[in-house]
């Protein structure tokens, strides 16, 4: 599958931010089909091997009594889904679902009406991290099935009853079982609430965006709860502090040959004050590594692409990161907020953060950072 990539460097935008609503559904899909969807399968589909976890993905959420009917097409063109397997530069990541409006701009779908989706699943992530581990076709079927479950509307699972028996409960959730590849009933009665009929459709949303300039992507991705799991799966433990604003670093985007959007992130160049954990030997005072997030030119507009409430470092602040490196020999920001700490938090872990990350339980990031804080005390 042929990509082509885009290095934008931005020097200034004005970014409006918007709130992400936390629910177990997004709004239906706006368009007089509805639940009825065409869905067509690029070329890498077949070429990966990847063709009966998609047609799996399909059959599992049409007959479900919800009103939802996802059928095959080889038309690509107008207001059609589109599936894809593809490669990704960020370690973890195994799949990710992107909502597009009718001019071709991804949207929130919390706040905007959307009309079509992009379901990528990346197969050198499957394939190959943490040894292959979720390489298994149990595995790949309920990630497809899972991205393809985004396309329907519904956002991850939060109810702490339904975690460990839904579909869609997030990568990040230590409840979440990768072996469940068809949805629960909780599943299938909130894709009902969606499109079950009269009265349970939602109301609609803003047409309009002109003001959009922040889409907030649900993934499944790898991510760890303990500092021994997240230093087991780091190269490097440093303190540093990035020398750019996020507005001026490379924001590096990769397209499909369709034109939708693939991968995204920034380059962030950072000072290294001090390498806590890992080789030292080959790092220099400044290195470059890859962080979640990017600026993306959608031709009509400019959007800030966010991976689960992401937020990137900032100019000046120290952190302590947790780094990786991947089989290019590029290093990249892991573990999403939760392998980012500032110096300043972790000097003061009696301070109540709870509410400032929204992507996952605030009990965990606060037993990282207090674990960090003991370990390396004597380092800062």
């Amino acid at each position: 599958m042929k990509k082509r990539t885009t290095a934008l460097f931005v020097l200034s935008t004005s970014l409006l931010f918007s709130s992400v609503v936390s629910a177990n559904t997004h709004s239906p899909r706006g368009g007089n089909a509805n639940g009825k969807i065409q869905a067509w399968y690029d070329s890498s589909i077949s070429s990966y091997g990847y063709t009966s976890h998609f047609d799996h993905a399909v059959s599992t959420w049409n007959g479900r009594n919800a009103n939802v009917s996802i059928s095959k097409t080889l038309n690509n063109s107008g207001q059609v889904d589109r599936y894809y397997v593809g490669t990704t530069s960020e370690e973890g990541l195994y799949g990710r679902n992107i909502w597009y409006n009718d001019l071709g701009i991804p949207v929130d779908p919390d706040w905007f009406s959307w009309s079509r989706s992009v379901v990528s699943v990346f197969d050198n992530q499957l394939r190959n991290f943490n040894g292959g581990v979720n390489f298994t076709s149990a595995r790949i079927k309920h990630t497809t099935a899972h991205e393809v479950g985004h396309s329907l509307g519904l956002a991850h699972t939060t109810a702490s009853a339904q975690v460990s028996t839904s579909l869609m409960t997030a990568g990040d959730n230590s409840s979440v079982n990768r072996d469940i590849n068809t949805p629960s009933s909780y599943d299938i009665s909130e894709l009902r609430s969606l499109y079950g009929g009269p009265g349970l459709m939602a109301s609609s949303l803003n047409a309009d965006t002109s003001n959009q300039n922040e889409v907030d992507i649900e993934t499944q991705y790898e991510s760890y709860d303990t500092l021994s799991e997240l230093s087991s799966f780091s190269d490097l433990v440093v303190i540093a502090s990035p020398t750019d604003d996020f507005e001026n670093r490379k924001h590096i985007a990769t397209f499909y040959d369709t034109g939708d959007l693939q991968d995204y992130y920034t380059l962030n160049n950072l000072s290294i004050k001090k390498v806590l954990e890992g080789d030292s030997s080959n790092i220099v005072e400044n290195l470059e590594v890859i962080e979640s997030n990017a600026i993306v030119d959608f031709g009509l507009q400019k959007v800030k692409m966010v991976n689960d409430g992401y937020q990137e470092t900032q100019k000046g602040t120290e952190y302590i990161l947790f780094l990786r490196k991947d089989p290019q020999g590029q290093y990249q920001i892991i573990n999403r907020n939760e392998g980012t700490f500032t110096l300043d938090e972790v000097n003061s872990t009696a301070t109540n953060r709870r509410g400032t990350f929204i992507t996952r339980d605030n009990d965990i990031r606060d037993n990282l950072l207090n674990e960090i804080a003991t370990t390396y005390s004597n380092e800062l």
